[in-house]
């Protein structure tokens, strides 16, 4: 549950950061924020995912299961878990490398979609500013 959370977060942003590159640069650089997004999240899943790898097994981890009957349905709805009998293998590595992902993904969009302050004056105004006090 937690891969389509993390996959339909991230669909929900890159429409955001579309919308907002849309409104203020134009279309072209809303379609290449959409791209650099999306690119993004490819290869640091896959480095996310061998970093996580150091130190979660791709086996998961043998557990015996609950006797408990909810308590099993609610770890056979995670989709964490392989059953094998009364043992079961929590299967995590996956999950873990994409909120290990989305952690450092919030920083660094954080810090790149940044709104500039509202009193800062374009760059386009200073160059002509900056042509006037030559001449």
């Amino acid at each position: 549950m937690i891969p389509v959370i993390v996959f339909f977060g991230h669909t929900i942003f890159a429409c955001w950061a579309f919308c907002k590159s849309f409104q203020s640069d134009g279309l072209v650089q809303a379609i290449l924020n959409v791209c650099f997004i999306v690119i993004l999240f490819t290869v640091g899943w896959t480095i996310s995912d061998l970093l996580v790898g150091f130190v979660i097994s791709d086996a998961g981890y043998l557990i015996n299961l609950p006797t408990s009957p909810s308590s099993l349905l609610l770890l056979k709805t995670t989709g964490f878990i392989k059953m094998h009998g009364v043992t079961g293998s929590l299967q995590i590595k996956d999950s873990v490398s994409l909120i290990v992902l989305t952690v450092i993904e919030f920083y660094f969009y954080r810090f790149y979609f940044k709104q500039a302050p509202a009193s800062a004056e374009p760059a386009s105004k200073k160059v002509l500013r900056k042509k006037d006090e030559l001449i």
